[in-house]
């Protein structure tokens, strides 16, 4: 399986981020409400850096069916975003929505990305396998 790492990760979390961030100017826009606030800017990258750590480091769930180890990331990533909206709520009010909000406005695009990811990843093992069977194949061929 393919691994994200060194100068990969901030490059996906800034692709990641720009891309979000047009989305939600954009329905911001269409609503009609106000620009968005620096803050939610900020959590927005916060946010979307740990959705990218979190699935930088799959390699590190390997033992586990890959399910499982989707499952357990995502629960590790909103427990993260969750942990964010509760240190907010030291320095800020928290709207009553807040947390249900948060987790939809985290878990849509995670979803959407992760299923990108992991799509990549399993696809890039397939074709790893593929080759190498290949590989095998025509090792066996020369032999004889």
């Amino acid at each position: 399986m393919r691994v994200i790492k060194g100068i990969e990760i901030p490059i996906a979390i800034c692709v990641s981020y720009t891309i979000l961030s047009i989305i939600n100017a954009s329905i911001e826009l269409v609503i009609g409400n106000e620009v968005m606030s620096v803050l939610n800017s900020f959590m927005m990258l916060l946010w979307t850096s740990i959705a990218v750590f979190i699935l930088s480091i799959h390699h590190l769930f390997e033992k586990w069916s890959p399910p499982l180890m989707i499952v357990i990331q995502y629960i590790i990533a909103m427990g993260l975003v969750m942990l964010s909206i509760i240190i907010s709520g030291i320095f800020e009010e928290l709207h009553p929505n807040t947390y249900r909000d948060a987790f939809r406005s985290f878990t849509i695009p995670y979803v959407i990305g992760g299923t990108y990811y992991y799509f990549n990843v399993f696809y890039g093992a397939k074709r790893q396998n593929k080759i190498l069977q290949e590989i095998k194949a025509l090792k066996r061929i020369n032999k004889n």
